[in-house]
Order: C-alpha cells, then sequence, then structure tokens
C-alpha cells in the first residue's frame, strides 16, 4: 500500500510538472509574438468588408471594364474613398484590363464637403509626373477615378483632383482638372 500510495504521489507531481512545463510554453510564446501575429494555425477574425467596383481600362484602350473587389469597410467617407482609390491603383486582377493610374501614384488624402458633395482627392507628385502623356491615357486617368468614385459613392457630384495639396490644370496636357469635375457627366 506504501508503494502504490508512493506511486500516485509521483503520477500527480509529473502530471502537475507537466502542466506547469506545457502553460510557461505558452506564455512565452504568446509573449514573443509580435502586434498583429496570430499563433501559427490561428486565424483572425476578418474585418467587415464592403463590394465595390472598381473601373480599368480594356487592352484595346475602347472602353471601361468594371471589376469587383471585396475590401476592408473604413469608417467615413474620406478614409472608405482613399481605401478604394488605393484599391484602383494597386491595379487590375483581370488581364484584360489595363490601369491609366501612373507608376508610383498615392492618395495623400481625401476630404469630404457635404454641402457641395465634392470629394477633394489630394494625389502625390508622381500622379502627374510619371504620367505617359496622351489624351486617351489622360481621359482614362479621370475616367477611371470618375467612374470608380460615381458607382461607390452616390452620394459624391463633384471631383477636385490635386496633386500635393494644390490643383493642377491638367495631368498631361489635354483635359482642364483645375476645376472640379462633374463625376455624373464625366464623358
Amino acid at each position: 500500500m506504501i508503494v502504490t500510495s508512493l506511486g500516485r504521489k509521483i503520477v500527480i507531481v509529473l502530471a502537475a510538472l507537466a502542466v506547469a512545463i506545457v502553460g510557461m510554453y505558452i506564455i512565452w510564446r504568446w509573449m514573443q509574438m509580435t502586434d498583429g501575429e496570430m499563433p501559427h494555425g490561428i486565424h483572425g477574425v476578418p474585418e467587415e468588408t464592403r463590394s465595390v467596383t472598381l473601373f480599368f481600362v480594356s487592352n484595346q484602350a475602347d472602353r471601361l471594364l468594371p471589376e469587383t473587389r471585396e475590401i476592408a469597410v473604413e469608417d467615413g467617407i474620406e478614409k472608405q474613398v482613399g481605401a478604394v482609390i488605393s484599391e484602383l491603383i494597386g491595379g487590375p486582377g483581370e488581364k484584360d484590363r489595363v490601369s491609366a493610374i501612373p507608376a508610383g501614384a498615392e492618395v495623400l488624402q481625401v476630404f469630404w464637403v457635404e454641402e457641395s458633395r465634392m470629394i477633394y482627392l489630394d494625389m502625390n507628385r508622381s500622379f502627374v509626373s510619371n504620367h505617359p502623356g496622351g489624351s486617351t491615357a489622360e481621359y482614362y486617368t479621370i475616367g477611371m477615378i470618375a467612374r470608380t468614385i460615381c458607382t461607390n459613392f452616390p452620394q459624391a457630384q463633384k471631383l477636385q483632383l490635386l496633386v500635393e495639396g494644390y490643383p493642377v490644370e491638367t495631368l498631361a496636357g489635354h483635359y482642364a482638372v483645375d476645376k472640379p469635375i462633374d463625376i455624373l457627366r464625366w464623358r
């Protein structure tokens, strides 16, 4: 009986020791993770998403073609427009489409003015300096942005393109963009 009682105590101590070691390992791994990193095999809860329609130029450069994507929902129209245009800048996912957004272009800020129903889209300098030029490319650059905003944000009626906080006369010398664009009537 003494041996059996001693055997039980040893098993209980070994089991407690194993639980303590596993617990310490889990705590150590948890402390080693960087912000946002999930342990292997565990997936985070996805953010709320929204279906958006982006417009890209057909390979024949004869029309704009829609492409639907799911993007994370942001709070406020400014953040939503910024997310949608950033997705547009990322380029098409379909092989029969191309982008007319210049390489290196980035959204700096977006402003929404409720009273005038106008979106101010402030882009970096590359939006103009890297533009390939030509009336067709310029037309489609403006058209991709205008159609994408008009389709996804029906409350918007006007778009003012800015470069580093200031309006520019034109992107590549063919279409005036120094005044707001009526996106509901854009050709």
